[in-house]
């Protein structure tokens, strides 16, 4: 029993979240209602449906529905390649050369096309239906594309099913939160926090990777609502969001270059003004539209005037920065209250 401590000491530090209690259990319910459909009703080799329904389903709705469209269209161009391949079979073509040109021709086209990726696959599925002895080849490669529907059809029946697995509202949340953040780390970068070269490196990377799966909780967002086709003023609304947070944390990352060119203008009421005003506005997203505004007019205020001559400097500095974080961000209010 040596080995035990190893494998604590590889389990000590993962933390199960509530998201991935329910992402487990959402896979095995799919597996187990992807098993009894075709048990209940008599088909031969259920687990392709249990095999189908662990590929495409994913952690979120709309992503599961995005995976499983494309891996049903995958699967009727599969299917009509395999089919033409056990054709050539029974026309008495030598089965390993059918076989490979067909797969090798199902491949080029997943590689014209990414969204028939599962195509080859499929079209070996129906190239082995005769494994089972006694039975029609057409019928068991038939028999498997109807497996293959039930497992995609139960994966994402789940999915949907399930409570808590709908993009839209972490979409929200990460969305609110991640800006708060934004906002906290431009209020200490203005107050003069100083930070290695490391931590600034952390941090960097740590937002790209936030801002990514922001785009990629969109993505999911839009695909569970429908937004299919772009919409007249541009990309379907969540990705869009998505993107414009992602200018936000740009211009907001303006500031930090700022303070690092002119360090001495710190101590400087405006400085501290919109040291205020900059989380407070980024804050006021997730808050009522009359709270919205007060903010977003006194993160304006800041440049609103022309400044004195002794912070006539500043006053440049800060005003271009200012207004495109304020543009960004009414353009962010104006997409959600679309």
């Amino acid at each position: 029993m040596k080995f035990l401590p190893s494998i604590k000491r590889i389990f000590a530090g993962i933390a199960l979240g509530e998201d991935d209690l329910r992402y487990g259990l959402q896979l095995a319910t799919a597996v187990v209602i992807a098993y009894l459909i075709p048990w209940a009703l008599d088909l031969p080799e259920g687990f392709w449906a249990v095999m189908s329904a662990l590929i495409v389903m994913r952690s979120r709705a709309g992503s599961t529905m995005g995976e499983g469209w494309g891996r049903f269209k995958g699967t009727l161009a599969g299917t009509l390649g395999g089919l033409f391949g056990v054709w050539l079979h029974t026309r008495g073509m030598q089965p390993a050369a059918a076989t490979l040109a067909t797969i090798a021709g199902m491949a080029f086209i997943a590689g014209i096309f990414p969204v028939l990726r599962s195509a080859p696959i499929t079209a070996l599925i129906v190239l082995s239906s005769g494994a089972i002895a006694g039975q029609s080849v057409w019928l068991v490669a038939g028999l498997r594309i109807v497996e293959i529907v039930i497992g995609i059809g139960a994966g994402m029946a789940v999915m949907l099913l399930t409570p808590g697995s709908r993009s839209a509202a972490h979409f929200e949340r990460d969305m609110l939160a991640l800006l708060m953040d934004i906002g906290e780390q431009t209020r200490q970068a203005l107050c003069g926090s100083v930070a290695s070269a490391d931590d600034k490196e952390e941090a960097a990377r740590q937002m790209r990777l936030r801002l990514r799966r922001l785009s990629l909780l969109g993505a999911s967002a839009d695909t569970e609502h429908g937004f299919s086709v772009e919409q007249k003023n541009g990309a379907p609304k969540y990705r869009r969001c998505a993107h414009l947070v992602s200018c936000i944390a740009q211009d907001a990352a303006l500031f930090g270059r700022l303070c690092e060119s002119a360090p001495e203008l710190q101590g400087d009421p405006l400085w501290r003004q919109v040291a205020r005003a900059v989380p407070q506005a980024l804050a006021a997203v997730g808050l009522p539209r009359e709270d919205q505004g007060n903010a977003l007019t006194a993160l304006l205020d800041c440049v609103a005037a022309d400044a004195d001559a002794p912070a006539a400097r500043l006053h440049r500095l800060l005003e271009a920065p200012v207004r495109l974080l304020a543009g960004d961000i009414q353009s962010l209010l104006r997409l959600r209250q679309a």
